[in-house]
């Protein structure tokens, strides 16, 4: 066990230190779930988006049902001949009322519009599909077919993402200058408090290194302590708020292994974090006074 010249562990700051750190690691870790869970939601998402599209066939005037009929098999036909399309499916008209019900109400059959055709595409992954040169084709078959790609919703997205890991970014610096700066008080409290001990340290021999390893390890050991206790309880609320909303989790609001591993070395970082400046703040302390 590593010897203690000085009784820091009587100090008020023994739960002072692990008590701010837990809270400053419990935001950090809330952030960077919400953050990762968010994100792993958007992908999925942008994923579903990247590999499907909108054929929009127009109502002809004066058409008959039977060359209506034909029409969209043509069109059909020609989308399912295109190298890299898994499926294409025709919506019906409840399909489609149930995607404007939420701008035209719940009875979009009764105002009886003429709703055009919509063909849902699904491609396969990893295959690019020339959408110009297809849109061209069917609007030779079908006056008017136009092709809707997602391609503001995919930029939607990813502004949101960006957005949101800029966000939990300057939040983690926030929270960091303000760990970094309850250990400095701490310590600068410590050095206060316990003078008359270290003047006698100094007087037998012990050069400002060792009395800052005092401080140190006092703080790496607090900060990992309320670190721990700070990230369980951000995992539990971020559990807990799964639970509570079920189509979020359902959606793909979710983290993988690998990101749980990542909230479970915020402990670790903030006792370094306390740990690097407890000693930094000791040395610059010390230094001025001899």
């Amino acid at each position: 066990m590593l010897r203690s010249d000085l009784p820091l562990d009587r100090d008020a700051a023994r739960v002072f230190l692990p008590a701010i750190t837990g809270f400053m690691v419990f935001l950090a870790a809330l952030a960077l779930a919400g953050s990762m869970g968010l994100d792993n939601l958007l992908a999925r998402w942008r994923s579903q988006i990247e590999t499907a599209f909108t054929v929009e066939l127009p109502r002809l005037d004066g058409e008959s049902a039977a060359a209506a009929t034909a029409r969209r098999s043509a069109v059909m036909g020609a989308i399912a001949a295109v190298p890299g399309v898994e499926s294409a499916v025709e919506l019906s008209d409840q399909e489609k009322a149930r995607l404007l019900a939420p701008w035209l109400g719940g009875d979009v059959q009764a105002l009886d519009l003429p709703l055009p055709d919509l063909i849902g595409v699904a491609t396969k992954p990893g295959i690019a599909i020339d959408i110009p040169g297809l849109a061209a084709k069917l609007a030779g078959l079908s006056p008017g077919a136009s092709i809707d790609d997602h391609r503001r919703w995919r930029g939607a997205i990813a502004g949101v993402n960006r957005t949101v890991r800029r966000a939990v970014l300057g939040l983690l610096l926030l929270i960091g200058v303000a760990a970094a700066l309850t250990v400095v008080f701490v310590s600068r409290a410590g050095l206060a408090a316990h003078r008359r001990v270290i003047e006698i340290l100094h007087l037998i021999g012990a050069h400002d290194g060792y009395i800052a390893g005092q401080f140190q390890r006092h703080a790496f050991a607090r900060g990992l302590l309320g670190g721990a206790l700070g990230a369980i309880a951000g995992a539990l609320v971020f559990e807990a708020g799964r639970r509570l909303l079920p189509e979020l989790a359902a959606a793909g609001f979710e983290l993988e292994p690998l990101q749980w591993a990542g909230l479970a070395l915020l402990p670790l970082a903030a006792a370094l974090l306390a740990m690097v400046t407890a000693r930094y703040t000791v040395m610059t302390a010390l230094a001025k006074v001899m």
